[in-house]
């Protein structure tokens, strides 16, 4: 919401308080009325902030970059940071437990190679000599003696 829509809803909010119509409690409404005045002055200043720094871009709150990483993420591997069933753990350790590697496991269920060795190890699965060989991640590097 851009500052001028919080302050909108603010002042909705504050007017619906003092008015006492609408059988809405009159204290949850000023406090409503805060919060959007809050959320418009912090929105103004990331406004200011962007035009004092020069960059013409707005910049991204950190919820959204995460909701923006997520979704990049999700791009190649559709499944990443859903929560997994019991049905989904299952299958990943008769994967596992079939010697498939972690970067077949991470495509066949739609995750990141980090996310089925943490899962794995979760699940208390003792992860393979051939596990151990995948290399999209800076922390391997080979097989453990």
């Amino acid at each position: 919401m851009e500052e001028v829509d919080h302050a909108l809803a603010a002042r909705r909010h504050a007017d619906k308080a003092n008015s006492g119509s609408g059988g809405d409690d009159p204290v949850v409404l000023a406090g409503l009325a805060q919060t959007e005045a809050l959320l418009a002055a912090a929105a103004a200043i990331d406004r200011l902030a962007e035009v004092l720094s020069g960059s013409g871009q707005p910049r991204l709150s950190p919820v959204r970059g995460q909701a923006d990483h997520i979704a990049e993420v999700r791009r190649q591997h559709p499944n990443a940071y859903m929560p997994w069933s019991a049905e989904a753990d299952a299958a990943l350790l008769a994967g596992h437990q079939a010697g498939h590697d972690v970067t077949t496991l991470a495509d066949t269920f739609g995750r990141q190679p980090s996310a089925i060795r943490s899962r794995l190890n979760r699940l208390g699965a003792r992860e393979t000599a051939a596990a151990d060989t995948d290399v999209d991640s800076d922390d391997d590097i080979g097989p453990t003696p």
